[in-house]
């Protein structure tokens, strides 16, 4: 039986010291491949906790995802190198991509190209070299950065870290192939509802574009990112749900056209759209989103351990066919997160494993 690998995206809703209790609490019960923790700056510092997790666990950490917005490049590539040290043998994964679809704060401005020039730029101070920031003009412009300067890091990292491109549109796909050592999608942007009609097909063949461009054939990591909200109270569950897809329904591939020709009532795709549009938070987007929109959709997997079985079952036979490498179970997790984590490892992940065959053909 081939062994699926799978991964876990821990939400900072809380301290750093509790997100390593509960990365601990997971590991003790599941080897995670990788350990995720997103980027966002109301919560506690990324490489803070990224850091913590390294130093207290052994875990395999990453970001799920960094955006190249909020700092500068030379103060995120001394970020990821200084933790790369500390993970040593271990390694770090940068998980990078276009950043949340909410603002954090932050007017942001030609996405992709962003990306582009943060990876290429991240490779050479990695790598130890010199850069030249004109020859990054878009970060150079966005962070007011002299273009005649020359930056590098002092201490590199002993091996770079690989880059994971997080992606959703058809730009960031072939930048993922082109660019990448891997590359990360999730149900917000490809939901079950889109998976049946084909939508990965599509996708990978842009990042195959990217991969041909690039021309070297080298090792590239698929992860997907199933979001799951679990619990013994199914219903409490899915309403917990409701609030992380608000916001992802708002600008993900599903959008409002897409709901209504898949049969969604168009007054509830509408309002949603609406509501984001008009930089409504996620607290005022969450009542807009019915529990028939959250199970029929797939944008996040939510109820009991029987139900959340159920729809994983169903999206990972839908992906066998594009072979991904890691599966990650993402945020929101559940709303008691310890509950969330022993019912992911004791109930899910052991179900998911034993039905492998079903998702995975290679040994």
């Amino acid at each position: 039986m081939a062994a699926m690998r799978f991964g876990l995206q821990l939400f900072p809703w809380c301290t750093a010291p509790e997100m390593v209790a509960y990365t601990k609490r997971a590991l003790s019960q599941h080897p995670f491949t990788k350990v995720w923790v997103p980027d966002h700056l109301s919560y506690e510092n990324v490489f803070v906790t990224l850091a913590s997790l390294v130093m207290e666990t052994s875990a395999h950490v990453g970001t799920s995802v960094a955006q190249p917005f909020s700092r500068t490049p030379v103060d995120l590539a001394s970020s990821f190198a200084a933790l790369s040290h500390l993970a040593r043998e271990r390694g770090i994964t940068v998980g990078i991509g276009t950043g949340a679809v909410t603002s954090d704060m932050i007017r942001k401005q030609r996405r992709v190209t962003m990306v582009r020039e943060m990876v290429l730029l991240l490779r050479e101070l990695f790598a130890g070299r010199k850069a030249t920031l004109g020859e990054f003009p878009n970060l150079a412009d966005f962070f007011r950065l002299d273009p005649a300067a020359q930056t590098l890091l002092r201490v590199p990292p002993v091996e770079p870290p690989e880059i994971f491109v997080a992606a959703a549109g058809p730009q960031t796909l072939r930048l993922a192939g082109e660019l990448g050592d891997g590359l990360i999608l999730s149900n917000f942007s490809f939901p079950t509802a889109l998976l049946r009609r084909g939508i990965l097909d599509a996708a990978m063949a842009k990042v195959q574009e990217g991969r041909r461009a690039r021309g070297d054939g080298g090792p590239f990591t698929k992860v997907f990112h199933l979001h799951v909200s679990v619990a013994r109270d199914g219903g409490h569950a899915k309403r917990f749900s409701k609030r992380l897809a608000s916001i992802s329904l708002a600008r993900s591939n599903l959008g409002r056209n897409k709901l209504v020709r898949l049969g969604f009532p168009a007054e509830e795709a509408t309002a949603i759209e609406k509501a984001y549009h008009q930089g409504r938070g996620a607290d005022d987007m969450e009542p807009l989103v019915s529990d028939r929109l959250i199970e029929e959709s797939g944008i996040i997997v939510a109820g009991t351990a029987g139900e959340c079985i159920a729809q994983l079952d169903e999206l990972l036979r839908l992906a066998k066919p594009h072979r991904f490498d890691i599966v990650d179970i993402a945020t929101p997790l559940g709303p008691d997160l310890g509950e969330a984590i022993d019912i992911i490892c004791q109930e899910i992940l052991p179900e998911l494993q034993r039905r492998s065959d079903s998702y995975c053909d290679r040994v």
